[in-house]
């Protein structure tokens, strides 16, 4: 009994030593560096950058003038591209880098008009676990910053114009969490494709984007009537107003810039 238990216990790890050598040897000979460049934001840029033609097309299809086209503009761009090392056979990490920009321009009665440029960019890391040769699940953390800039001019209820020109921050730690495919056409190694959609999370302790803006807003208001209303009355008086904006542009930081649903479409190559 003690021989069959020793010769099965030598079976074992002479069993084991060959799996991993196959492994060994398949790592070895796999790439270890990828480089990928992801259109899926510059997909969303696009789409929201064709918002105005298509509302002006649509409107001109209802018999409408253009005006809307004329006075609404939009504009948008994205991109991300990262750099991959391969750690195991089934595990690599990744740095990614990321931009993206909205804007949008709109005109108002007599000479004003109002433009409004959101854009926000990232450094993140990441930890992939390959469940085959194709499909993994990537996780991750970094660090996102939105910014938001407002330009042109206001006409006031006194009839005259005031410039607006400034710019908010603000800074977000970031996670999220994404399932993928990578598709070789060939051989392992060179052109891939690879796709993927998952959730990413912004979380910040800053004032809300929208909560900066009304105070630098304030700040104008007071400086345009010489003084006469304090900022902290125009602060009081734009509070609802204040609430009602944050409500509805909850979605920007949360579903766009920084967090919310997120579909990669990247190709790259594997080295």
């Amino acid at each position: 009994m003690k021989r069959v238990i020793l010769l099965a216990l030598i079976l074992a790890v002479v069993s084991a030593g060959v799996v991993f050598a196959q492994e060994d040897d398949d790592f070895s000979s796999m790439p270890k560096n990828a480089i990928t460049v992801d259109l899926g934001p510059t997909l969303a840029g696009l789409l929201f950058g064709g918002t105005s033609s298509t509302l002006g097309g649509i409107g001109k299809l209802l018999g409408g003038s253009g005006d809307l086209e004329k006075n609404f503009k939009t504009s948008g761009f994205g991109i991300g591209a990262q750099y991959e090392r391969q750690l195991m056979e089934k595990m690599s990490v990744a740095g990614r880098f990321a931009y993206m920009q909205m804007g949008t321009g709109l005109g108002l009665a007599g000479s004003a008009g109002i433009e409004i440029g959101i854009s926000s960019f990232s450094i993140e890391g990441h930890i992939r676990y390959f469940f085959d040769e194709s499909m993994f699940i990537d996780g991750m953390l970094g660090y996102a910053n939105m910014t938001a800039k407002l330009s042109g001019t206001i006409d006031t209820s006194s009839g005259s114009d005031v410039g607006v020109d400034f710019t908010v921050p603000r800074d977000y730690f970031k996670l999220g969490v994404k399932l993928g495919w990578r598709f070789d056409p060939g051989d392992v190694g060179g052109f891939f494709f690879e796709p993927a959609f998952g959730w990413n999370i912004g979380l910040s302790s800053q004032e809300t984007i929208v909560k900066k803006t009304m105070n630098e807003v304030a700040k104008k208001t007071s400086a345009a009537t010489g003084g006469l209303v304090s900022t902290s009355e125009v602060q009081a008086i734009s509070g609802p107003t204040q609430k009602l904006l944050e409500a509805m542009t909850w979605g920007v930081d949360n579903l766009v810039f920084v967090g919310g649903p997120r579909l990669s479409l990247a190709v790259g190559w594997r080295f």
